[in-house]
């Protein structure tokens, strides 16, 4: 009796270690096949990008007020007719999307060019060129880029009753506006990580510098005008998500 159970005992125990080595084999094979998919990626040829990101910075809201002074023979008070703007500087953030389309040239280099929608105070639509460095292409990576181009602004001109800027002349009656635009310098660092052997997740972080460039113009009878014409700098942080299909 005693032979027997030590007997099925160890059978027990054998098949157990069996089936651990059978486990233990197919976890390595698993791991084997997805080290060997990541390995066998496209490294060369065409490459696709969508990121959204937010841009954040100080800017500069200007508001419609109108001051109120005390009647000098009363307690009271009264609102004149008149009314001047009030500028005001505030952290905004400004959504963006882009896609970019290029080239793999190696698990390292890649180039492209994209084009992208923002709404800053007034919608932006970029298009740029984008050189890319990874220093490597398997596993979690960081990378950095360069893209650089120019933003278009409003293709025509907007018409305003009551035009309140945050520049010189500040407030305009029966008067246009309308915003050009104007270059990008957008450096940027980030990482990568896999998704599968056909997309990675790009983690990013920037700094954009984007020149503008604004028009307000009063029109007049006889064909005369008035024009005022104001450029800017915007200096913003930027943070962002991407998918890179391959």
């Amino acid at each position: 009796m005693k032979k027997s159970a030590i007997i099925i005992l160890s059978l027990f125990l054998s098949v157990g270690c069996f089936a651990q080595l059978k486990k233990t084999d197919k976890i390595n094979t698993n791991k084997n096949e997805i080290q060997s998919s990541f390995n066998e990626r496209k490294q060369k040829g065409y490459y696709s990008t969508m990121q959204f990101s937010l841009l954040m910075g100080n800017s500069q809201t200007t508001q419609k007020v109108a001051p109120y002074y005390p009647v000098p023979s009363s307690s009271s008070i009264y609102a004149p007719d008149y009314s001047y703007p009030y500028t005001d500087t505030r952290l905004t953030l400004a959504p963006s999307v882009t896609i970019t389309n290029g080239y793999l040239f190696n698990e390292h280099w890649a180039a492209g060019a994209g084009l992208g929608f923002e709404i800053f105070d007034h919608n932006l639509f970029p298009l740029f060129a984008e050189l890319r460095y990874t220093l490597w292409d398997t596993k979690i990576s960081p990378f950095v880029s360069m893209k650089a181009g120019y933003a278009f602004g409003n293709f025509k001109a907007k018409h305003y009753d009551d035009l309140y800027l945050s520049w010189s002349p500040y407030h305009v009656n029966d008067a246009t506006l309308r915003h050009y635009g104007g270059m990008i310098l957008h450096p940027e660092i980030g990482v990568k990580v896999p998704l599968n052997e056909n997309s990675d997740l790009l983690v990013t972080a920037a700094y954009r510098n984007q020149k503008t460039k604004s028009v307000a113009r009063k029109d007049y009878e006889s064909n005369q005008f008035d024009e005022w014409e104001h450029k800017a700098t915007l200096n913003r942080i930027s943070f962002g998500v991407a998918i890179l299909f391959r």
